[in-house]
């Protein structure tokens, strides 16, 4: 089994930085799935922090064009779509769900490379090292 992480950055409406959440597992899914489950993880912690009017990135287009419409899909992958479409539609009334390009995702990709180093989830309230040049180099 490999170790996957998700890295979660939260910004304000400037791009600066308010808080981030890294969190890993073991791989026994696709990669369609595990993708799916970062979106979720992210609407999860995000609902229970009651953040609301949040734009989503996803660097998968597999999950963007499956959220976008709505496909009805009993995989694994499309209930947890479904679960995601629940708690977006619930707690999210003027947000959205994005693709963006890996190459545009830097953040998150180092906060996932982060959490398969980490034994539990970690919240961030102040920028860690490993996101803190990428996102100084992105405000200027």
């Amino acid at each position: 089994m490999t170790r996957t992480g998700i890295g979660i950055c939260v910004r304000d409406d400037d791009g600066a930085f308010v808080l981030a959440k890294t969190l890993s597992f073991e791989v026994v899914h696709s990669v369609n799935v595990g993708e799916a489950l970062g979106l979720y993880y992210a609407f999860r912690w995000l609902t229970d922090m009651q953040l609301d009017n949040v734009d989503f990135e996803t660097d998968s287009k597999t999950t963007h064009d499956v959220f976008h419409p709505r496909k009805n899909d009993v995989s694994e992958f499309g209930q947890i779509i479904s679960a995601c479409h629940s708690l977006f539609s619930t707690h999210f009334t003027n947000s959205r769900v994005e693709f963006t390009r890996r190459q545009a995702n830097e953040v998150a990709h180092a906060l996932a490379g982060e959490a398969t180093l980490l034994a539990s989830p970690v919240i961030y309230f102040n920028p860690p090292r490993c996101i803190n040049n990428i996102i100084f180099n992105e405000m200027l």
